[in-house]
Parts: structure tokens; C-alpha cells; sequence
């Protein structure tokens, strides 16, 4: 069997379609006993590894390709399109039996990397639907319109609008391998989502205690670093703008930059000191601006100092890891792992090549290609190529 078999091969073994196959296997059949079920699933799930856009395209891999046909486990006769597409719809009805074969696949992943979840960076990314939306008459009526900052937009306010869906996902930050999903329809806001996918990714996965979550300003909201420090875990979220909340300098309650510096009176951010070690206060002091060189009679005209109490704003002082610290922005850099995790699966694993609309059949589709990613990278931790594991298309010579 070639070599790019082998490789599809070893991915499948690890994905449990037993459950799937079962459901399916329980509807009555009616008329002519059909095809294999295995053989239409094996299908499907090659479609997403071999980056295949469309049914159409799957079909005439198997008719161009009798080893890829038997691989599958088709003889001669081939399905029609729709014979897929039925398939597809009735899979689709199913998606909570193929995300439990996704959380298989990702515990089996856990146990080889032992620290896998303790990191975690949380997004979403928009999914398109396969609908016009300019059309009197939608036939995707459960799509919705959203908009994202971007410097390439055409948008006279810089935004660029999606029409179709989104997935909100957790990932590990040091790996880059995903840990759970919800789909939804696209206008939906990003931040209430945080505790809804961390809650997902705890009733999946008994192992998922995460020591912190790193997400985007998108998800800035006292709720969510409340929900996160209640629950134990670190808050690394970058911090939204408030202006409406800030005097004429851009400044919070009179001393504190929208990032959460403290400032003193000469505008200069102040320097940290310490932490008292009952108490958890933090001491900031000026030790430099133009004004604490000027010398008054009684001293340097400039001698602000200020003892921060962190749980007083936990959103604007970290009740932990004080924001905008050596340590927080550290964590802060592993945020890019869950978009590069997005970029790939929408390259390599079909995430935004497809011809589905309806929130069903996007749910499936979105697991679908991320049972694929995360199979192909077990597969190579398991062959012994981590440093590879997330390298997504066959490598050739």
C-alpha cells in the first residue's frame, strides 16, 4: 500500500468510530442494503485529511484512484453525491457521538504530553456559510453577519465583515493542539463565551484544570476574570479600551493608563517596589520623572507612591499576575498557538472549504476538521515526531 495510505491508516486507528457507526447501523434500512457504512465514514474523514473541498471532489478521488477506493473499502459501484450527502445530514444529527470521539482522541493526546491543558489560550475564528446573504430569500436563515478589525479591510471603519458562523475554541498554548469547541451563529459576542468553552472543555475532559487562560481583549470583562480567579486559574486578557471611562489623559481613576499602570503626578509610569507579604499589596513609586528632580524646600517635588490592593480590580490589576509584569506577557506571547491552530485547520483540514449551511451541518463540519488535526498530530507524537506534530501536510522528498 503506498506510503500516503499508511499515513491515513495510522490517523484513522485512533479516531473510535464504533459509537458512530452503531447510531447509524440502528435506522432501519429500507430498499437495497446500500454501502458500507464504514467505508462512507472512512470516506468522509479522508476528505478533511486529504484537504478535499467538496463530495464532488472526494467522488472523483475514488473513481481516479482504485487503491483509495479499496482503501476505503468501496468495491466498483460507487455512492452518488447525494447517497454522501444523506449521509453527511444523518451524521449530522449525531455530532454529540463525534465529539466524543474527538475527546477521545484528545485524551489519548494528554497522556503523552502530561502538562497538556495547564496553558491554555482561548478564541474564535469565523466560519463562512455556503450562502448569499444578498438574496431576498436566505437559505441559511441561522447565518449572521460579524465584523473584525483589519488593516486590509475595505470597510470605511476598518472592519472586515464575515457572513456565516463562528467557533469558539480553548487550545493548549504551549502545544498548539486544540482541547474543545462550540460552534454558534457569528454575531455572537466572543466574551461571553469564555466560561461557556471552559465549562465545555471541563465536562469532556476530567483532567482539564487549567492553571491559565490567555485570550484577547475581545474576552476583557470583570465577569470573566471573576469567573477565572473563583475557579483557580490565572487571567491573562489583554485589556479592552474604556474610554468613555478614562479623564482627558486616558487615565482610570485618576492614576491608572488603560493598560493598568500606575502613574504619578509627572505622567511617568511608576516603578514597582514590592509586595507585602501578609497582605498581597503591591507598592508602586516614582523613581525618575522630570518633576522628582525638581527641588522644593521640604524635597523632590514628585514623591508619589501608591499600595495597590489586587482584588479591589481584578480586572485592571490581575489578582495574581499583576498585568503588563515580565510574567504576564510571557504568558501573553503563547496566545498565538490557538491561531495558528485556526490557520491550519483552514489551509489543511477543510475548516473553510466546504459547501454546508445550517448550524448542524457547520458544527459537524467544524469537528470534523478538528478530529482530523488532532488524530494526525497523535499519530506522529505516537511515530515519535513531536517536533513535527503539528505539521499538518504530508511532507516529500
Amino acid at each position: 500500500m503506498p506510503g500516503r495510505f499508511d499515513e491515513l491508516a495510522a490517523i484513522l486507528e485512533h479516531v473510535d468510530d464504533a459509537p458512530v457507526l452503531k447510531k447509524l447501523r440502528s435506522y432501519r434500512l429500507t430498499g437495497r442494503p446500500g454501502y458500507p457504512l464504514r467505508a462512507m465514514w472512512r470516506a468522509y474523514v479522508c476528505s478533511f485529511l486529504l484537504n478535499l473541498p467538496t463530495t464532488n471532489a472526494l467522488i472523483r478521488e475514488l473513481e481516479d484512484r482504485p487503491d483509495f477506493r479499496i482503501f476505503c473499502g468501496f468495491a466498483d459501484d460507487l455512492p452518488h453525491r447525494t447517497t454522501f450527502n444523506r449521509f453527511i445530514q444523518r451524521l449530522a444529527e449525531h455530532t454529540d457521538l463525534v465529539e466524543a470521539s474527538l475527546a477521545g482522541v484528545t485524551d489519548k493526546v494528554r497522556n503523552f504530553l502530561p502538562d497538556f491543558g495547564t496553558d491554555v489560550a482561548i478564541d474564535s475564528t469565523t466560519v463562512r456559510s455556503h450562502s448569499n446573504p444578498n438574496r431576498k430569500r436566505i437559505s441559511d436563515p441561522e447565518a449572521s453577519w460579524t465584523a473584525k478589525n483589519s488593516a486590509k479591510a475595505k470597510d470605511k471603519n476598518g472592519k472586515e465583515w464575515h457572513w456565516g458562523y463562528k467557533v469558539h475554541m480553548v487550545a493548549d498554548a504551549n502545544y498548539g493542539l486544540p482541547i474543545a469547541q462550540i460552534t454558534t451563529t457569528a454575531k455572537r459576542n466572543d466574551s461571553p463565551y469564555l466560561p461557556k468553552v471552559i465549562t465545555h472543555a471541563q465536562r469532556l475532559h476530567s483532567w482539564f484544570k487549567p492553571q491559565a487562560v490567555i485570550a484577547d481583549r475581545g474576552y476583557d470583562s470583570m465577569e470573566n476574570h471573576q469567573h477565572l480567579h473563583n475557579m483557580g486559574i490565572y487571567p491573562i486578557i489583554h485589556t479592552r479600551k474604556h474610554p468613555e471611562k478614562s479623564n482627558k489623559n486616558g487615565w482610570i481613576d485618576g492614576i491608572y493608563t488603560t493598560d493598568g499602570e500606575p502613574t504619578c503626578i509627572g505622567q511617568v509610569p511608576m516603578k514597582y517596589v514590592k509586595t507585602d507579604p501578609v497582605s498581597g499589596h503591591r507598592l508602586y513609586r516614582c523613581t525618575g520623572c522630570h518633576l522628582r528632580d525638581k527641588k522644593t524646600p521640604l524635597g523632590p517635588y514628585c514623591t508619589d507612591e501608591v499600595w495597590e490592593d489586587p482584588m479591589s480590580n481584578i480586572k485592571l490589576f490581575g489578582a495574581v499576575i499583576r498585568r503588563g509584569s515580565p510574567e504576564w506577557k510571557a504568558y501573553y506571547e503563547k496566545r498565538q498557538a490557538i491561531e495558528r491552530v485556526f490557520k491550519s485547520m483552514k489551509e489543511s483540514r477543510r475548516l473553510e472549504r466546504h459547501f454546508v449551511r445550517g448550524m448542524a451541518q457547520i458544527t459537524l463540519h467544524a469537528i470534523m476538521s478538528t478530529i482530523t488535526y488532532q488524530a494526525t498530530a497523535l499519530m506522529k507524537l505516537l511515530a515519535g515526531r513531536t517536533l513535527d506534530m503539528r505539521w499538518m501536510v504530508r511532507r516529500v522528498a
